[in-house]
């Protein structure tokens, strides 16, 4: 039943409101619809009596030859009367509850009317179907003069309240009213929230996000503001570091150049090239880890590109120096993308696979909202518990700092970040016989 329930806070608040006013609601019609037919039917049975007793005093007052005459005038839609010498009505061997107010009603006004005086009964002509109360509504009622004939009486005792379905329909547009401004006023309260929830989404990915607007409820305000302030102390923070490594970048450059003039002058030529290969290393360290640090501070633009054609074009390149790499898949998958960003993060992944797995076999595919890209190679593989570490800056399973075996250990972390930047992940895992497969998912809808 977990899922009848929203998610949401807006959905949660607006079923709490539809429930309760709906309950209320319901209340309000019963309590109504209670109070109108005691009102009505107190009312009514008053007004029947002083009917009855008003119509047989007046006949009692006229001569026997217009008594019959003045009944047909004083007759109504509701009420038909009748005057005769017998008595019309036959009076049930039980009367009802209804029945006996109204007799009591009659002696309460007329005193000397007593109950044989009297005959009260509801409609039984015919025979009424099963559950039907239609023939309660329709009162039979004769009263005796003083000269023992009988005034006769046939009226309805059923009246809708004219103005009942009004009053309901007025009920039902007010509560619905309620709901829709109290819908709007939700929706307009939890904009803000929705808004910092897409911020603290994007605050990964592009730190030059605008600030989040601070709108709405004091507490929403107060929440966006340490939210920017949170976000400008992490630019800070991101750009104090790049500056600094950018400084001492710079630093290193003039000693690693004097190195290099002078390696020239060394005589030994195995030495010298030892010596600028260890240069160029350094040189590459540097550069790398400088990149890796500054991130997104390029101002590298999105753009609708073709994935497709990119791990083609990674493919295509490692393949004319010799590399063994497979393509398959899908031929276009579009997506809205920072492009060098991309390619560097899936270069960095095939690279490896020829690298340390001999071959790469590369595979583009959709899976429902996600792209999926899977790089295996037939390489020894990696160790469970070294699935997650492979992903730390500058770590290396292979301990030696040679060019042939290895760079800086950042190929695996640079292509992550540039991954989850854009809302994707990547996940490792060895595959049998031998080898490492890299699953990279990304979302076909990224929000840059």
């Amino acid at each position: 039943m977990r899922w009848l329930i929203p998610q949401t806070l807006a959905g949660r608040t607006i079923a709490v409101l539809l429930v309760g006013l709906g309950l209320f609601h319901l209340w309000s019609i019963w309590i109504y619809q209670v109070g109108i037919e005691n009102l009505l039917g107190s009312t009514r049975d008053q007004q029947l009596v002083e009917r009855l007793v008003s119509v047989k005093r007046v006949i009692a007052a006229l001569p026997t030859g217009e008594r019959e005459e003045t009944a047909h005038v004083l007759s109504t839609a509701t009420m038909e009367i009748h005057w005769s010498p017998l008595s019309l009505v036959n009076p049930p061997s039980v009367e009802s509850e209804r029945i006996g107010l109204l007799r009591k009603q009659l002696r309460e006004l007329v005193p000397e009317i007593t109950d044989d005086h009297v005959r009260l009964a509801f409609a039984d002509e015919g025979t009424p179907s099963e559950g039907s109360d239609a023939y309660h509504h329709l009162l039979l009622a004769s009263v005796q003069l003083p000269d023992a004939s009988w005034v006769n009486f046939r009226l309805a005792t059923f009246q809708t309240a004219p103005t009942e379905h009004g009053v309901l329909a007025s009920l039902s547009a007010m509560a619905l009213g309620i709901l829709l401004v109290s819908v709007v006023l939700v929706r307009s309260v939890t904009a803000p929230l929705r808004t910092l929830a897409r911020a603290a989404d994007r605050i990964g990915i592009d730190l030059a996000a605008p600030e989040v607007p601070q709108t709405g409820p004091r507490e929403i305000q107060q929440t966006a503001k340490a939210f920017n302030r949170m976000q400008a102390r992490i630019k800070r923070l991101i750009s104090d570091r790049t500056q600094t490594l950018a400084a001492v970048s710079h630093d290193l450059k003039t000693p690693i150049t004097r190195l290099r003039l002078r390696a020239e002058f060394v005589k030994d030529e195995e030495l010298r090239q030892t010596i600028e290969g260890d240069l160029d290393e350094m040189q590459r360290m540097i550069e790398s880890t400088l990149a890796f640090l500054r991130g997104d501070a390029t101002g590298e633009e999105s753009k609708t590109v073709d994935i497709a054609t990119i791990l083609e074009t990674v493919s295509d390149q490692l393949v004319d120096t010799g590399h063994d790499v497979d393509l398959a898949g899908l031929p276009h998958v579009s997506v809205r993308c920072k492009p060098l960003a991309i390619k560097r993060a899936l270069s960095n992944l095939v690279e490896n696979a020829v690298k340390y797995g001999r071959r790469a076999r590369v595979n583009l595919a959709e899976r429902g909202d996600e792209i999926v890209i899977t790089i295996a190679d037939d390489g020894p593989g990696i160790p469970e518990e070294e699935m997650e570490r492979v992903f730390d800056p500058f770590y290396r399973l292979e301990a030696s700092r040679s060019r042939e075996t290895g760079g800086t250990g950042l190929g695996l972390t640079v292509a992550r970040t540039a991954i989850r930047a854009h809302g994707g992940d990547i996940r490792l895992h060895n595959v049998q016989p031998s080898g490492l497969c890299a699953t990279v998912t990304l979302p076909k809808t990224i929000d840059l």
